[in-house]
């Protein structure tokens, strides 16, 4: 018997491995919510383990549940020709982390083919608590990928965002691959010489180190971390979180309905693909600290 793909939410079903609420899955398996409650309440003599109920009763409501299931195949087969609620175009790609870094700089792009000029990135500043900084000029920000740590003795590095809006920001993306020895340090330093910050000032330069786990980088010590959060200049943001609510704020005041489609598939490979990965990551770092 196939098990129907049911979306409990009002957004479109983009993965065929949606959650599903649990308050559908009550609805759904109503009629066997009598039986469990009956099983609790058996007197303990028969055992806790023997439900009160017959091989009978349990064919006629398998037979009941399996006609459910048929009739929300169909009306999803139905939905999906005016809705295609299980496409998803990050499926159909699976992008790695650098196609990740190439959607989020073309995003904030306030000349990228989106269309929304600086909207985008008006709002990722706001998300920072920088959204009333009057030195912000969002609509002349320059967006670059892989950008080079220039005239210092670490010209290697390569950040994966950096806009210059007046205040800096740097991004630095890591979905699988580990933080390189001092990196984020280093892009901290590289960042504070281009556009120092001084005591009592805004903001001049910041940085948001994205991963799927909310981890902080290796490069700095717990009480460094701490620090910089505290004074506004490193936010270690979770892509099902902070990222997420910032796409939704995207979609929300975007006015490309194309656009507001792509944002809500990237909010769905987000909260699907990419949370299953980190989960099933943390489950083997788990396994490997128990053997």
């Amino acid at each position: 018997m196939t098990m129907a793909k049911l979306n409990p939410s009002n957004e479109p079903m983009n993965s065929s491995h949606q959650p599903v609420s649990r308050s559908k899955l009550e609805r759904f398996f109503a009629d066997i919510s009598s039986r469990i409650q009956l099983a609790q309440t058996t007197d303990l003599a028969h055992g806790p383990s023997r439900l009160p109920v017959d091989l009978r009763e349990l064919e006629r409501f398998f037979a009941d549940v399996n006609k459910r299931v048929q009739l929300a195949e169909r009306m999803q087969c139905q939905l999906d020709k005016l809705l295609a609620t299980r496409f998803n175009v990050f499926q159909l790609f699976e992008p790695d982390e650098n196609k990740l870094s190439d959607v989020l700089a073309g995003l904030l792009d306030p000349k990228g083919h989106h269309g929304q000029g600086d909207l985008f990135l008006r709002l990722l500043f706001v998300s920072l608590g920088l959204g009333s900084d009057a030195k912000i000029r969002t609509k002349d920000a320059t967006v670059q990928r892989e950008a080079p740590m220039r005239g210092i003795w670490k010209d290697h590095r390569r950040m994966d965002v950096f806009v210059n809006a007046s205040v800096l920001l740097a991004i630095e993306n890591k979905v699988d691959s580990p933080e390189q020895p001092d990196q984020v340090s280093d892009y901290l330093v590289y960042l504070e010489l281009l556009c120092p910050c001084h005591p009592g000032q805004p903001i001049q330069n910041t940085l948001i180190y994205l991963t799927p786990d909310h981890r902080p980088p290796e490069s700095l010590t717990h009480s460094e971390v701490e620090n910089h959060k505290k004074g506004g200049r490193l936010h270690c943001w979770n892509y099902q979180d902070e990222l997420s609510d910032w796409l939704k704020h995207c979609r929300r005041d975007c006015e490309a309905q194309k656009i507001r489609d792509f944002l809500s598939d990237f909010i769905a490979y987000i909260e699907s693909d990419l949370k299953r990965e980190s989960e099933s990551n943390e489950e083997k770092e788990d396994n490997g600290d128990n053997e």
